[in-house]
Parts: structure tokens; sequence; C-alpha cells
């Protein structure tokens, strides 16, 4: 049984805003929509493919010679192995975007959508909360905040290529 949106509101402390909404942020609702939509849909399998990708073309040549040079002889593959098990490259690009997206989200923390705080709401809201409990921007401020956020979810579900990039990183230099 789904809970609707006033009760998921109340259990995380959440009120409607009582301010008055900006005709302009309120007309792109459905870009908002849209956004939360397709990413409370793809975000885990997203995460998974990822997760997939880092191990088998990161770590997993780390481990076994023939391997690394199946993914040494494939171009696209050869990259994201130097790049990520050396952390550098695309690698380094990646961590400082997604650092750069979560510190202009803790600036930002006061300009949540719909009266959300990740200090009181214990984190940032997953994209299927932003969707049960429509929490979308009525302010510009708020619209600023919600798309940082939808980035950062976006480019957050790659963090898996990171992370197996730094145990191949130590592995490397390690033995």
């Amino acid at each position: 049984m789904a809970l609707g949106k006033e009760r998921l509101r109340k259990i995380h402390g959440l009120t409607e805003p009582t301010e008055p909404a900006d005709p302009a942020v309120l007309a792109r609702r459905r870009f908002h929509k849209a956004a939360a939509t397709w990413l409370a849909k793809w975000s885990y399998p997203l995460q998974a493919a990822f997760a997939l990708v880092g191990f088998v073309v990161v770590l997993l040549p780390m481990f076994s010679k023939g391997w690394r040079a199946v993914i040494e002889t494939t171009p696209v593959a050869e990259r994201v192995f130097h790049d990520f098990s050396s952390l550098s490259g695309w690698a380094m690009v990646l961590f400082f975007v997604l650092l750069a997206l979560f510190l202009v989200l803790n600036w930002r923390v006061n300009d949540y959508p719909g009266g959300w705080h990740p200090t009181k709401q214990w984190g940032f809201p997953n994209p299927k909360q932003v969707v049960e409990m429509e929490l979308y921007p009525r302010l510009k401020r708020e619209e600023f905040v919600y798309w940082i956020g939808i980035f950062f979810s976006a480019a957050g579900t790659t963090i898996w290529m990171i992370f197996f990039g730094v145990f191949a990183f130590f592995i490397r230099i390690g033995g």
C-alpha cells in the first residue's frame, strides 16, 4: 500500500510552503516532473550498469593478465581503464564535478524545494522521494538547487567507476 503525498510529507516533517510561487518556475513544472520521473526510474539501473563497467573494465584487468590484454586492445575500454585505474584524466574530471555539485548543494542547503532540509530529513531527497512527495521547485532559488540536485543524482550513478578505480589504483601501486 502506497502512502499519499500528504502522509509522506508529514512523516518527514515537511510543511506546505507559504510563500507565493513564481509563475515562470511553475510554467516549467513539466520539465521538473519529467527529469525527476526519469531519474527515479533509471537511477538504480544506471548504478548497476556503471558498477558492472567499473568492475569489468577497471578492476578485473588488475587481476587477470588475459582480460587486461583484451581491455587494452579496445579503444574506449582502454581509455576508461587507464584513466580510472590510475586516477587521472576523466576520473579526476568526474570526481571534481561531483565534488563541485555536492558543495553547491550544501552551500544552498536552505533553498531545497518543498521545505526539505538535508540536516533535518537525514540527507538529500532521492528521486523517488521527489516524485512521491512532489518536492518540485516553486521559486527561482529552489529551481537552481533542484537542477543541481538532478545533475548530482545523474552524475552520482557513476560513483562506482571511481570506487573501483580507487581499488585498482591501490592494487597498481601496491603490487
